[in-house]
Parts: structure tokens; sequence; C-alpha cells
């Protein structure tokens, strides 16, 4: 039997551990990098915009369906609609952006997910449907939030910057998400420990995490080359 206390110090090692060396190796990849030296094109921005904005998009629709799931778990359901609650506008703020440097109304709805986009949504979704773990389900959140925070730092600092020279005020999406999700990553891991019932709880937890970064990890690489 698990107690909260010890749950929680098992998140901390599960962040330590999976979730920030993967935000420091995203941080560190040809994407990234490309952006702090200011060779990132702007082809490549707009694709992360287009494939973002569907992916938020996705997972709203995707929470509807975990709320049915969560629904006989009274902490799972309240944390699903507190979830759904906070990230509603936030598909239209990353196509705001989008639409900021140049792309249109049409290229948001002509959009094709690339494959490593939908293998991650798809991982987010169905996982949640066929996990009979709560604690696993969630920790989609921890792990997806901790790292949206990090890299959407980089983007606000970073665009700012010549050559881009993006006025801060339309860089909106990346302000509010590099300081939220702060406290959206600490909600999501208090709920994951509160979640946790078992030893193999904690197994399954760690599991996820793992699988999250990896899927993370490769979408902004097919990105990088999708938009080549």
């Amino acid at each position: 039997m698990t107690t909260i206390g010890s749950n929680l110090q098992f998140v901390k090692q599960l962040v330590d551990e999976v979730i920030m060396p993967a935000s420091d190796k995203l941080i560190g990849n040809q994407f990234f990098s490309d952006l702090r030296n200011g060779n990132l094109t702007m082809r490549r921005i707009q694709g992360y915009a287009l494939q973002h904005t569907w992916f938020n998009r996705a997972l709203l629709k995707g929470g509807a369906i975990r709320m049915i799931k969560a629904s006989d778990n009274p902490r799972a359901f309240s944390d699903m609609l507190e979830g759904i609650v906070a990230e509603h506008s936030h598909p239209d703020m990353c196509q705001q952006f989008g639409m900021d440097i140049g792309l249109t109304t049409q290229d948001f709805l002509n959009v094709v997910p690339i494959h490593e986009v939908l293998c991650h949504t798809s991982v987010i979704v169905a996982s949640s449907l066929i996990n009979d773990c709560p604690a696993a389900r969630r920790t989609s959140g921890l792990a997806n939030e901790t790292i949206v925070q990090r890299y959407s730092a980089e983007f606000y600092e970073y665009l700012q910057n010549p050559p881009y020279g993006i006025n801060p005020e339309k860089l909106e999406f990346f302000r509010i998400h590099g300081i939220v999700d702060l406290d959206h990553a600490q909600r999501a891991g208090e709920i994951v420990a509160s979640l946790i019932e078992t030893r193999q709880d904690r197994e399954r937890v760690w599991k996820a995490a793992e699988t999250q970064v990896q899927l993370k990890l490769a979408k902004f690489e097919g990105i990088y080359n999708a938009y080549a």
C-alpha cells in the first residue's frame, strides 16, 4: 500500500529521472538549436503552429471521451473537467499565432497530421480508454505540460530576436504556457500522486511517462523533417 507522501516522492523522482532529461534533450535538438541560432525557417515555425493546433484540438475532443471513462472515479472526473476548462482556449491561441506569421484559416482547415503527431495524439487518447489505471492515464498531462512549459519559454524568448523579430503581443500562446504550465505540471504531479494506489500503479505511471517523452521528442523531429 502506498501513501500520498511516498507517492509525491515517487513523482518527483519520475520528473527528475525521466521527464526533465527528455526536456533537456528536446531543447538541445536541431529544432531548438536552429531557433536559438536564428536558423529556424519560417516554414518550420508555421509547421509547428499547424501541427500543434491540430494536436490541441484533437486532445479536447478526446477529453470529452476521457470524461466518460473517468465518470466512475470522482477524483479523475473532476481532474478531467478541470483540464478541459483550462485548455479549451489553447487551440485558438496557437492558430492565432500561426495566422500572425502568415498562415490562413484555410491552412488550418486543410492540415493533415504528420505521422509523429498522429502517433502522439493517438496514444494519449487511446490509452485513456484502454488503460484501467487512472494515475497512468493522467501521466500524459504531467509529462507534456512539464515539457511544453520549457519549450514555450524558448519560443517566447528567441522569436522576439533577429531574424524573427516577432512582436511579443503575437507570442501570447508561448508567454501563457511558459507561465501557467509551471502550475499545471505541479498540479498534474499532485493528481498523479493522489491516484496511485499500488506499486503496480507506480510501474504503469513510470512506463506511461517514458512513452510520452519518446513521442514528444519524435513529434519535433517529425515537424522539423516534414517542413524542411
